[in-house]
């Protein structure tokens, strides 16, 4: 991509969607609609499963989750919630379990198939993971694949009983949400470690911000761009025959969905590490350029639209459709109809 990508005319449909090579857009490529189509035989699994394996497997999270805050802490023990230098010695050794049980944790709770493809750069290379699409509430899991990098987070996370210690052990940077130059220090921040030349372990960022069904990417948030050093994009599959995984306001809760999850018998993830993108001159000066050609470039990995619709549009998704997300309704529908179809729209409806 170069400076010229700026000038691009960028053609939107009825729904939002811009249409990357792809000759259809239509309400199967909406981002916010959540669907779920079972056969009969489909729901004797969800049914057994529920009264047998589902307890078992969320038995087993929370113990491996505890095992993984415990390795967290001692990785930190003794230090501020920001510290000057990176984690050394033998905090890296507690650090790397920390890694393990979150991966372990993940298989206890039906991933069974964790794969890695590509080649992960050092933060040398690129101090910063572009990780697209955002789905689910567990990307942390696919974080995990990646080494447990660090996030830009609420200082809050950081103060947090349980899993403040794994955002501490991943060494994240941390911003405080009521301080109008948060972006400014955390981009500061980033372009201060990227200097040390690999010395810090590296930031991992879901630019869209908030999550869709990955059936289109979102508009990238500016905040990973800001710094102008090199990304490293990273893209994230489920390996399932539904989908368990997609956590959007306008779909089921983050509750109904971890039920699903639990009562699908084999669950699996793959994330894949492509080439470096290497800014421009004109990219390090305008973030928004750079966010958006590096949008261009994941939709292609994906082989999925780029889509132009904000959280704004998705609030006001939920307001005029105002679909039931309660754990209740969605077995309801499953057991009754053998389907889930969030929300309720026609193509004309929609924004437009």
């Amino acid at each position: 991509m170069v400076e010229a990508a700026e000038d691009m005319d960028y053609k939107r449909d009825s729904n939002g969607l811009h249409n990357n090579s792809v000759s259809d857009i239509s309400l199967n490529t909406h981002p916010f609609r959540y669907t779920l189509y079972t056969t009969f035989w489909d729901r004797i699994v969800f049914y057994i499963m529920a009264v047998t394996v589902a307890p078992i497997r969320l038995a087993l999270i929370f113990s491996c989750f505890a095992l993984t805050s415990l390795a967290a802490r001692i990785a930190v023990f003794g230090l501020p919630l920001e510290p000057d230098t990176p984690l050394a010695g033998w905090r890296l050794i507690f650090r790397d379990l920390t890694v393990r049980l979150a991966l372990l944790t993940g298989y206890a709770g039906g991933f069974f198939i964790q794969r890695v493809k590509g080649k992960q750069v050092s933060s040398k290379e690129a101090p910063i993971l572009v990780m697209a699409p955002h789905t689910s509430s567990i990307e942390i899991l696919a974080g995990s694949l990646c080494g447990l990098p660090g996030v830009v987070s609420s200082i809050d996370n950081g103060r947090m009983p349980v899993i403040g210690a794994i955002f501490r052990a991943c060494q994240s940077i941390f911003v405080e949400r009521g301080d109008p130059d948060s972006r400014n220090k955390a981009v500061a921040k980033i372009k201060k470690r990227a200097a040390t030349k690999g010395a810090w372990p590296q930031i991992i960022i879901l630019p869209e911000g908030f999550c869709s069904n990955g059936k289109s990417l979102l508009p990238f948030k500016t905040g990973a761009f800001l710094p102008g050093v090199p990304v490293q994009p990273v893209t994230i599959k489920y390996l399932t025959k539904h989908d368990v995984f997609s956590w959007i306001d306008s779909g089921p809760s983050v509750a109904a969905i971890w039920t699903l999850m639990l009562c699908t018998p084999f669950l699996g993830i793959e994330i894949e590490f492509h080439p470096v993108y290497h800014p421009s001159e004109a990219e390090k000066e305008n973030a928004e350029l750079y966010a958006r050609n590096v949008r261009d470039v994941i939709s292609g990995y994906l082989n999925i639209p780029t889509c132009e619709m904000t959280y704004r549009d998705l609030k006001a998704l939920v307001k005029q459709t105002k679909p039931d997300t309660s754990f209740l309704a969605l077995w309801k529908n499953i057991i009754t109809k053998g389907y889930v179809e969030m929300p309720n729209m026609s193509p004309k409806k929609h924004f437009s």
